[in-house]
């Protein structure tokens, strides 16, 4: 997987050390770099290259406005991923950032989730990652740090997704890699879907991309779609080690707007 460089711009080292914790936490592959004020940020920005600078507003000799407004003026960095951090909510200060150019904007207080989300969107956005990288990068990690990562038995881990829908048939077809089988949707909604499998069908790995193919409707006039997605969790249907079954959870990634539509119908079409 590549390396992401990051810039984390704060006058506060623990501020600095909180976001270098957090996003390391997700992805270990991160190298952040750091600077205490905008000055020095001022200097690595022209000595290197960065795919993303993570920057407080209020800070002495250079505020975060300031620095953005700076690097929206050189060549070298034109296209410069920017994200301003701050406590500063009031809509005429978005608004400010928004005229000098910034990328996106976090509020404090901000949680783990909320900072990775921003700086993964910022990622996809600028061309960095694509928006497969993004899915995958740190997956394992982040899985196996919450005790996931493990083939679980019945009762384990699994979870069940909330508002439950009834639209797709009972069947679906699931693409994993040059992979092609059928399984039984057990659940599902428009974030998740819980599948049945036969072990000897597929050999599936956690974090694996695939595509799920569903179908709703009458034989006649069926609405079909094809979603992509990872693998979030793997359980044995039975407290048998030797069980022929597999439950395999997988979340479902961002789809274009078309499929998007079209997966909303299918979910919303009664069987």
């Amino acid at each position: 997987m590549k390396k992401i460089r990051l810039l984390t711009v704060d006058d506060d080292k623990f501020i600095r050390h909180l976001v270098h914790k957090t996003l390391r936490s997700q992805y270990s592959e991160f190298d952040i770099q750091e600077a205490e004020n905008g000055r020095k940020a001022q200097a690595m920005l022209q000595r290197h290259s960065f795919d993303l600078v993570l920057c407080d507003w209020e800070m002495p000799e250079m505020t975060g406005l300031e620095l953005l407004e700076w690097v929206r003026m050189q060549t070298q960095l034109e296209g410069q991923p920017f994200i301003l951090v701050t406590s500063l909510d009031k809509k005429d200060n978005v608004v400010k950032a928004l005229q000098a150019g910034v990328d996106d904007y976090i509020a404090k207080p901000f949680t783990p989730e909320q900072l990775f989300n921003k700086v993964m969107k910022q990622l996809v956005k600028s061309g960095r990652l694509t928006q497969e990288e993004a899915a995958s990068m740190g997956r394992k990690e982040r899985i196996a740090a919450s005790g996931g990562a493990e083939v679980l038995a019945t009762g384990g881990g699994a979870g069940k997704p909330k508002k439950v829908r009834k639209g797709p048939k009972g069947k679906a077809l699931l693409v994993y890699g040059e992979d092609k089988t059928a399984v039984t949707l057990r659940e599902i909604n428009k974030r998740e879907a819980l599948l049945l499998v036969k072990r000897e069908d597929i050999q599936p790995e956690l974090a694996g991309l695939v595509s799920l193919g569903l179908v709703a409707g009458s034989d006649d006039d069926p609405l079909k779609v094809s979603v992509r997605g990872y693998i979030s969790s793997l359980q044995l249907a039975e407290r048998n080690p030797k069980t022929a079954s597999l439950f395999i959870r997988v979340q479902f990634l961002k789809q274009d707007a078309e499929t998007a539509e079209l997966f909303d119908r299918v979910l919303n079409t009664p069987i």
